[in-house]
């Protein structure tokens, strides 16, 4: 049976409202269509310090331990595993909270271990069913992937943005050695969580979410990123982000979960007969 029609068939504002929604695919509400994550050790490094987990179809972390030792690997994985037992949903106003007792998890670890001096970058999205909320710290990033574009939805908390942030010239620091990607923010530290994002984004039928360690946005381009989202299943992406990096050299462990959303089929069907 077809819907019913109103008689008044005069366009309103609120029609012109949903029909720029429909085209834009920003009427909801969304859902996790498919996912896939991974991690490669790269062609360099001794050990594996990423970690990441999926935590019920909705909700996505990676960490990416500092320090090239095993106290790197020990935040990133006490992070992740402190999170994905006691989390199921984020919103902005919780996030502070996630991430202090995932900062003080981490910090307990290391002094248990001996290693007081360890860190870790973190990241995490949470899917809602109108938006997501992204959460960062360090410079482990989230794209999206919309309509053959690539956008960066994280900044990277690192000398060189606070720098740029100052109005402070890069060439100003350039002859002390400063390392401008050392990170200014991470897990870890005894004084309590740092700067970190937490920012709400809108879901459009089709996107996909690319959350990553720097070991695959530091080793390709924005194109090469762009390539390996056309590929059909979020599994043959990851392999193909994995296996570029590791192509690039490998100079670093690389992680990626890649995350697909559509329209909530029973919505969809709505949305048809309206």
């Amino acid at each position: 049976m077809g819907a019913e029609v109103d008689e008044d068939t005069t366009p309103t504002e609120e029609d012109g409202v949903l029909a720029q929604m429909r085209l834009d695919g920003s009427l909801g509400p969304f859902r996790v269509v498919d996912w896939a994550g991974d991690s490669d050790i790269g062609s360099v490094r001794a050990a594996n310090e990423d970690d990441w987990a999926a935590v019920d179809d909705r909700l996505f972390v990676v960490a990416d331990g500092i320090g090239g030792n095993a106290g790197g690997a020990l935040a990133a994985s006490t992070a992740v595993a402190h999170v994905a037992a006691t989390v199921r949903d984020v919103t902005e106003g919780s996030a502070h909270d996630v991430l202090a007792a995932a900062n003080a998890e981490v910090v307990v670890a290391g002094r248990a271990a001996g290693t007081p001096r360890l860190g870790t970058t973190f990241v995490m999205v949470s899917a809602h069913r109108s938006h997501v909320v992204v959460v960062s710290v360090g410079d482990s990033r989230v794209y999206r992937s919309r309509d053959g574009a690539l956008e960066l939805l994280t900044r990277d908390h690192t000398i060189r943005n606070e720098l740029l942030a100052s109005g402070v010239p890069l060439e100003a620091v350039a002859r002390r050695r400063v390392r401008l990607d050392a990170l200014t923010s991470f897990l870890g530290r005894s004084s309590g969580v740092g700067a970190f994002d937490a920012l709400s984004f809108s879901i459009a039928a089709g996107d996909r979410l690319v959350i990553c360690t720097d070991g695959v946005h530091g080793q390709l381009t924005d194109a090469r990123m762009i390539e390996a989202m056309s590929a059909p299943t979020c599994r043959e992406v990851v392999d193909d982000l994995l296996r570029a990096a590791r192509g690039e050299g490998g100079r670093d462990n690389a992680t990626a979960i890649v995350v697909e959303f559509d329209r909530l089929a029973e919505h969809t069907e709505r949305l048809e007969v309206r």
